[in-house]
This record gives structure tokens, sequence and C-alpha cells, in this order.
């Protein structure tokens, strides 16, 4: 999804082999339960699962496996309501066409804007499994957020709201060749 494409774009990976990804696969849910995995195999490094919220929705019940095992492994979930790689195929070759890519009501799609149409709560289901969380909307409250998290002695779940109408870029059409490929 979108999620993997800005941690692989953005991320500053100081060291070979600290990114973990299903990459192309498309394995939605594959973060949070590798995160788990890779926590337990390096319990003595930090571990944070850069996730789409339709991904990590997928595998919330593993917030139970960090809560009863006392896995420390972080969730920061870029929540855009949406699937949003497949929402960024619909709007660029599709005409917009939805084809249940909304993670909540279409008729009050939740954004940093719109926080009351926000679906599901994840600050509340972590809460449920009894972990800590945290919301974002704004940019000058996600330092504060991850530092929050980083801080943690346990799993910890951050949802940062994000507009559903950014896409990644590059991306290659279905069908086509990396001299197609599509930079803007």
């Amino acid at each position: 999804g979108q999620h993997q494409m800005w941690a692989a774009q953005y991320y500053d990976f100081a060291h070979p082999r600290h990114h973990i990804s299903s990459l192309g696969l498309g394995s939605m849910g594959y973060g949070y339960p590798s995160a788990l995995g890779a926590k337990v195999a390096c319990p003595d490094k930090e571990v944070i699962d850069i996730d789409g919220d339709g991904s990590f929705v997928m595998n919330v019940q593993e917030l139970a496996t960090a809560k009863i095992e006392k896995i420390a492994a972080k969730a920061m979930i870029l929540n855009n309501q949406h699937l949003g790689m497949v929402m960024q195929w619909e709007d660029r070759f599709y005409d917009s066409i939805r084809g249940n890519t909304i993670l909540g009501d279409e008729d009050n799609i939740g954004s940093p804007e719109n926080l009351d149409g926000l679906y599901p709560n994840y600050v509340e289901i972590a809460n449920g499994f009894g972990l800590p969380a945290r919301r974002v909307h704004k940019k000058d409250e996600l330092r504060d957020a991850v530092q929050e998290m980083l801080d943690s002695d346990e799993a910890f779940v951050l949802d940062v709201i994000t507009p559903y109408t950014e896409h990644v870029l590059p991306m290659i059409p279905a069908g086509r060749t990396v001299d197609q490929m599509i930079v803007k």
C-alpha cells in the first residue's frame, strides 16, 4: 500500500536489513504481525510498524498478542480512511469510481478536517486491549506524538490522520514497463 511506499521513500534507514516489508505482493495485514515477530527476534531493537489503516485493521487482534505476551512493537497508522493504493488506482485509471475502498461512512469521510467522521477509532481499540495510543491530525503535533510512542515501554498505537487525496509516486500502471512510470 501507500504506507509501504512512503516508508521506503521517506524514512532514512541507517543500516541494511532494517526495513521489513511485503513490498509489491499486496499482503494486507502483514505489517503488525511482522513487527511482533521482529521484536521477539530482536528484543533490544525499537520496532515500529508503519502501516495503513486498511492493512492494520485486518490483524488488529494482534494487539492482544502484544499486550498478553508483553511485546513492545509499536504501530504508526497512516490513516486516510481508505484503501489508499487501491483508491489511487481508482482516481488515476477509473474516473474515481469507488469499489468499496472507503473504510467508513462514504457520506461522512474522516479526514484531518473532519475528525467526527473517523471510523474506526484506533485509540479506543488500542485502549480496549489495555494499550496506550494517541491520535494526531496536525503536522505540528507529530514530533511530540512520535516521542511519546518511542518513550512507551509497551506496544503503542499512533493514529496519524492523513488526507485521502494524497497519492504516492512514482507508480507503474498495470501491464506497463518502467519507462512508462507515472511521476506526477
